[in-house]
């Protein structure tokens, strides 16, 4: 039997959410006006409830971000926006603050599903079958993770399983990452993080000895497991899930169309409605693109580089290398067009770019960057693809099957679109309202008939299959009678469509918690101990824990002795002007560390641990 599986996209807002249920998306996750991850990438309930209403209209959902740690001070107003989404027809929440979780069990939440968010560190078999236990109807999956050790969980738990499979990585473990609030108060448990993982960094041995010199040293390349779907389908993963809430629509409709059809090519049971047409090729390199990894773990270490140490940014698709250089100019086979933006390395390890404004055949006109012969360029900005991508790129439509009917005297318009494997069919009929008589030539007006009904227009359907009962139809229906029955029909399907798709949402709730949610959660946990989020972090707690090793990526890993140059003198240090960061290593439980520099430690009173 093909297993259920979920592609859920991002959405920084209503465009990107439309166009990633256009491209192919089951689900959507998207923040609301507080409380997500992505402080930059919020949305009015007006636009969720938008963007709910065109998602369900296929089948696909929208799932909140509320993934962050929240201040005691905070919990009345986000459960108080917690309704409100509940009211917009919202999915589920995904959150990081457990006491959200229960908050629902004391009825204080609206009883949507909750989803529990990668920044709970869900990195073990142990924590996951704890969120089970719980009660979370969701578990998002520590980004690295390997698909055995995927498998070893879905064996011990029934919980669903999300696991990402594109885009950004970050180099600790999330939710374990301090370092933006330790050093300039900005807490990546709070949606504001500031990328210290992307800034450029010297790197010194205990003895002050120079091992890099103003390299990107914990940029990650981005995640592509595109090729290792089936492995996690096997391995029992539900939903896969493509980063980039803060990316542009360019992007989401690219890589969305591009795991659609990764998707569609497996053996996997989509969980919404609906086939989608294109009218462009997806490549994931022509959108944003830190060249790729599968960031899967061997024996807990990385087998190929994970890192990409000069340049943080996007770099986009591999052209090739620089034929010959002349005054003024060089060639290269690739075609190249004007508009595009092409970057490479420069001799002295500097990355550099520029946007074409000349191209004669392979003669690519430039003044003034010092390139040679063989250095390797990249397109970082391809304009036809963009171009192309604001146009429409996709069309999704639903099977729908009608049913012209004679009985009890008058006739009946019947529509009936496409369900899911295991879905009750939900027909809806309507009256035609005219006055008919025998048709001159039957076959000829059952022909008319079925191309005037199948005329579908900007509708979300198109017609599978029209049939007559009897099936020697004998009547005659004006086309202006055939139209008016049709739109009623549909209307009466879209209001069937979001009825269903809001389930137990039967009346809508007064969007105001009907207890207060501390007293709540005094009420759950009477000994005073329930949870807090708003934890300060001690002074040996690690600013970052990584998978990714610096130790291994200077070829010094102790598990890789016969590559090994010698013994490395830890700990390390991270350097960037004035700020000065330790990194050393727990080589048994292969881990990296990054914490403070003796000079560099201060209190930070409201950091949030969790």
């Amino acid at each position: 039997m093909k297993r259920k599986v979920e592609l859920l996209a991002p959405a920084r807002n209503l465009e990107c959410a439309l166009e990633a249920v256009n491209h192919g998306a089951d689900a959507v996750y998207m923040g609301a006006g507080r409380f997500g991850a992505r402080v930059a990438a919020g949305n009015s309930i007006s636009e969720i409830e938008q963007a709910v209403l065109y998602a369900h209209r296929y089948g696909a959902r929208i799932f909140i971000t509320m993934n962050t740690l929240l201040f005691d001070s905070e919990l009345e107003d986000a459960v108080r926006m917690a309704h409100e989404l509940y009211n917009a027809g919202a999915d589920a929440l995904i959150i990081q603050d457990i006491r959200l979780l229960y908050l629902r069990r004391q009825k204080v939440l609206p009883p949507l599903p909750i989803h529990a968010s990668t920044q709970m560190d869900n990195a073990s078999l142990e924590k996951v079958l704890y969120l089970e236990r719980e009660g979370f109807d969701r578990v998002v999956l520590a980004r690295e993770l390997a698909p055995e050790q995927i498998r070893k969980i879905r064996e011990k738990t029934s919980v669903e399983l999300e696991c990402f499979v594109h885009g950004a990585l970050c180099v600790s473990y999330s939710g374990k990452c301090y370092i933006s609030q330790e050093d300039c108060g900005r807490s990546a448990n709070r949606g504001e993080c500031a990328q210290y993982c992307r800034l450029s960094y010297d790197l010194e041995d205990a003895e002050g000895s120079v091992l890099a010199r103003n390299k990107h040293l914990l940029s990650l390349k981005d995640m592509d497991r595109s090729a290792r779907l089936q492995e996690l389908i096997d391995a029992g993963v539900y939903s896969f899930k493509i980063e980039g809430r803060l990316k542009d629509v360019s992007y989401v409709k690219n890589i969305t169309a591009y795991y659609r059809q990764q998707l569609d090519r497996l053996q996997g049971q989509k969980t919404s409605l609906g086939k989608c047409t294109l009218f462009f090729k997806p490549d994931p390199r022509k959108t944003f693109h830190r060249d790729q990894t599968e960031y899967f773990p061997d024996n807990g270490r990385f087998t190929l580089p994970v890192h990409q140490w000069h340049t943080p940014k996007s770099t986009g698709e591999y052209l090739g290398t620089i034929n010959r250089v002349f005054p003024g100019g060089f060639e290269t086979d690739a075609v190249v067009n004007t508009g595009d933006g092409l970057c490479f390395t420069l001799p002295d390890g500097t990355f550099s770019g520029f946007a074409v404004n000349k191209v004669e055949g392979k003669s690519i006109f430039r003044e003034g960057i010092p390139l040679k012969k063989g250095t390797e360029i990249y397109r970082n900005y391809d304009r036809m693809f963009e171009k192309q991508l604001r146009g429409k790129t996709a069309e999704r439509r639903m099977d729908m099957d009608i049913e012209i009917t004679a009985r009890d005297g008058g006739l009946f318009l019947t529509l009936l679109r496409e369900t899911l494997p295991g879905e009750p069919p939900a027909p809806v009929t309507v009256p035609l309202d005219c006055v008919f008589r025998q048709a001159k030539d039957p076959v000829k007006t059952r022909d008319f008939l079925t191309a005037t009904v199948s005329r579908m227009g900007d509708t979300p359907y198109k017609i599978h299959n029209v049939v007559f009962s009897p099936e020697d139809f004998p009547w005659f229906i004006p086309a202006s009678a055939l139209a008016m029955a049709k739109r009623e029909a549909l209307e009466k399907l879209e209001q069937l469509v979001q009825s269903n798709a809001r389930g137990f949402r039967d009346t809508r709730d007064s969007g105001q918690p009907e207890q207060d949610p501390l007293l709540a959660l005094q009420n759950l946990f009477p000994s005073g101990s329930f949870p807090t989020a708003a934890t300060p972090i001690g002074e040996e707690t690690p600013l970052m824990i990584c998978r990714y090793c610096l130790k291994q990526a200077l070829g010094y890993c102790p598990r890789e002795k016969k590559n090994a140059p010698g013994a490395l003198q830890v700990p390390l240090y991270l350097i960037r002007g004035q700020k000065r960061f330790t990194v050393t290593f727990d080589c048994q439980e292969c881990l990296m560390l990054v914490g403070r520099a003796a000079s560099s430690r201060r209190a930070r009173p409201q950091e949030m641990k969790k």
